[in-house]
């Protein structure tokens, strides 16, 4: 822990005294909205997937304000399915922030940064503040740099390094998504569409169908995610499976979506489905394997309902209008649940997810609008 903040603070000394040699003269929002950039470099590298789905309405803002410039958006590779053929994009820059601690791809990036040539960045952050994002718009070369305050997380980078510094709301407030754009909305960068987006590939779209056709049984298509980014995310395992045995003995056509960290989950909810199932439908649901998140959001968009964990997916969800029932343990579903009409979340009074047993969950699900007008 001493270790820790004498880093944090030589952190914040040497990220001041760097600051103070990129010193920018101050604009007003009026000149920063009035400027005509040809080019507009968005930071964001951090690589929450739920973050960044939320985040998808700020791109929306600047696209809005600056209607006719080249738009590039530094993310992590993580998240690369997630803002790939975005509207309001032109082009993704990946930042691979574990691979840039190597001077060789670190000085590759910058080159490629450089090579943008943007005239206007925006660093954005939420409810935490990163040198790191404040560093490459100061060293992408362009002349307007646009970020949120940095002295409420404890650096003086903002007043110096920055031609108008936004306010920062270390604490999340209202809705993820309003808590995304506070920031710019202050400064009159704003959008009346505060949907969140996520379009999937031409590509994408004809692998799920592919998927879609093989999955055994009657419609409607039913897709299920038993895991979570969190492990006080997850619904117990057991009750996943008796809920989804339910449709499966209903002769519905059953679709288990998992992501690349779910191994754990999957070999108890495959085991479960095994006791719970006669051996005839043992395999009369389909198990996927991890797949990207643009292949996810294709087959979400095909599903006639989803029943997931208060995780990423339900952001992408959320993101393609899929019907969903999102279960929330200790998450503020005020906060972050997706504000779709199609998006029900259920939680339980008392916040804990075991709580919330199988019969009111089934029947959540059941009353779900669906796809299918006949329910099932």
């Amino acid at each position: 822990m001493a270790r820790s903040s004498f880093r944090k603070g030589i952190k914040r000394v040497v990220s001041g005294a760097i600051a103070r040699l990129w010193h920018r003269p101050g604009r007003t929002p009026d000149e920063i909205r009035a400027a005509r950039p040809r080019r507009v470099l968005i930071v964001r590298p951090h690589n929450q997937m739920g973050d960044m789905v939320c985040a998808t309405p700020c791109f929306r803002a600047v696209r809005e304000t600056y209607p006719e410039a080249e738009i590039a958006l530094v993310c992590a590779p993580i998240n690369l399915d997630v803002v790939q053929y975005s509207p309001h994009l032109d082009r993704i820059l990946l930042f691979d922030k574990r691979a840039c601690t190597r001077p060789g791809p670190l000085l590759a990036f910058i080159r490629v940064l450089r090579q943008f040539e943007p005239d206007l960045a925006f660093v954005l952050n939420s409810v935490s503040y990163s040198v790191t994002s404040a560093a490459l718009a100061a060293v992408s070369g362009a002349e307007l740099i646009v970020g949120c305050d940095s002295l409420p997380y404890g650096f003086d980078v903002s007043r110096h390094a920055y031609s108008l510094v936004m306010p920062s709301y270390p604490e999340l407030e209202g809705h993820a998504v309003d808590h995304n754009l506070a920031p710019l909305a202050a400064v009159g960068i704003d959008t009346q569409d505060r949907s969140t987006v996520l379009v999937p590939a031409a590509k994408e779209r004809a692998v799920a169908e592919d998927i879609a056709k093989d999955v055994p049984g009657a419609d409607p298509l039913i897709l299920m995610h038993p895991g979570a980014g969190k492990i006080v995310n997850l619904w117990p395992t057991e009750r996943f499976a008796a809920v989804a045995a339910h449709f499966v003995r209903a002769g519905r056509r059953v679709l288990v979506l998992q992501g690349p960290a779910d191994a754990h989950v999957m070999e108890a909810f495959r085991q479960e489905m095994c006791g719970l199932l006669p051996n005839d439908l043992h395999s009369a649901w389909t198990e996927l394997p991890p797949v990207t998140v643009g292949v996810c959001a294709a087959l979400l968009e095909r599903a006639d309902r989803f029943l997931c964990n208060d995780t990423g997916l339900m952001h992408v969800a959320g993101a393609v209008g899929a019907p969903t029932l999102a279960l929330f343990g200790p998450t503020d579903p005020a906060s972050w649940a997706p504000r779709h009409h199609a998006l029900r979340p259920l939680r339980h009074e008392s916040g804990e997810l075991q709580a919330l047993d199988i019969d009111q969950v089934l029947q959540a699900f059941l009353e779900l609008p669906g796809r299918d007008p006949n329910g099932v």
